[in-house]
């Protein structure tokens, strides 16, 4: 394959791309939900729907990234959000670090989805999300420059600005929290932590960091 196309295959790769190649839905999902999620979500795809509104905020860049590995993975269910890092079921396919969205919360339309996303991009840009690599938010990096701003996220942790009591649960989560805030309420976000804002506008949400980065894996 040459650069070439490789390059014009990875501009073909969007959210929806991702979606429909990562993400899945646990059988009768619906069917297994709250009575009250069903008043708000009235037909088998509307939480997928939900999905990708909550998604669409996310940065263009991310999903070339994300397909570049094998790994990595989103599962709607019934049980509680989180990312579960390491071998995991999704529809009875063995795969690598899953991110289960709670149908509840996209329901909810509140912040866990977008969080647990944001654990698997942390995962992935620091070490491809391979089983004991460091993460980004730890100072990993798949690129010399992705370690580089990725080691400044422990400082910025250590500032003692994180947004909520989530974020301040530790580095991934400072991570994972501000990147779920920065998508639904960037503006509020600056207020409450300015320097995590800034950064997340000049690394994930900047076209050319990104070039430049991938320029050193390729």
């Amino acid at each position: 394959m040459t650069e070439e196309h490789t390059t014009g295959s990875r501009k073909q790769i969007t959210a929806q791309t991702w979606l429909m190649e990562r993400v899945r839905m646990m059988p009768d999902l619906l069917e297994e939900a709250p009575h009250w999620v069903t008043t708000i979500f009235d037909h088998a795809w509307a939480p997928m729907t939900a999905l990708s509104n909550e998604i669409n905020h996310l940065p263009s860049a991310v999903w070339p990234m994300l397909m570049s590995f094998p790994c990595g993975y989103v599962y709607i269910t019934t049980d509680e959000s989180e990312y579960l890092p390491g071998p995991g079921t999704v529809r009875y396919q063995r795969v690598q670090n899953v991110a289960r969205v709670s149908v509840e919360d996209l329901a909810d339309e509140n912040e866990r989805p977008l969080h647990v996303i944001g654990h698997l991009i942390d995962h992935h840009l620091g070490c491809g999300g391979q089983p004991e690599g460091l993460w980004l938010s730890e100072g990993g990096g798949i690129t010399p420059q992705w370690a580089q701003v990725g080691a400044q996220l422990a400082q910025l942790y250590a500032l003692g600005y994180a947004p909520d009591d989530v974020a301040q649960s530790g580095v991934r989560d400072y991570f994972a929290q501000s990147l779920a805030l920065y998508c639904r309420d960037r503006s509020s976000l600056n207020v409450a932590d300015p320097q995590i804002e800034k950064w997340l506008h000049n690394t994930l949400w900047n076209r050319e960091f990104w070039k430049s980065a991938q320029g050193e894996r390729e």
